[in-house]
């Protein structure tokens, strides 16, 4: 897959984050706020970091055995969850 633009997304620099057996488990050393993600909550994540949000959930949405509108909704929840948390924040863009 070619990736075309920017990601969505960027991990913020006080935040430690670890993939393991392929969870993830992100931690604000500032906050001391901690979020452990499944196989598909990593995955998401890992592409949000990775690609723009549109590749992301196209991609996500052909992987997965899911209804476009059900895994667009899945990932605008966690996405809201982890920025609310200082886990995960938008990329500026221009």
């Amino acid at each position: 897959m070619t990736i075309t633009g920017e990601p969505a997304f960027e991990i913020p620099a006080q935040v430690l984050y670890r993939e393991v057996d392929g969870q993830m488990v992100l931690l604000d050393l500032a906050s001391e706020q901690y979020f452990g993600l499944d196989e598909v909550g990593a995955d998401m994540v890992t592409r949000l970091t990775r690609q723009p949000f549109d590749e992301a959930l196209s991609s996500l949405i052909a992987d997965y055995e899911v209804e476009p509108e059900t895994l667009h909704r899945d990932l605008d929840e966690l996405v809201e969850s982890l920025v609310g948390a200082g886990l995960l924040e938008r990329v500026a863009e221009g």
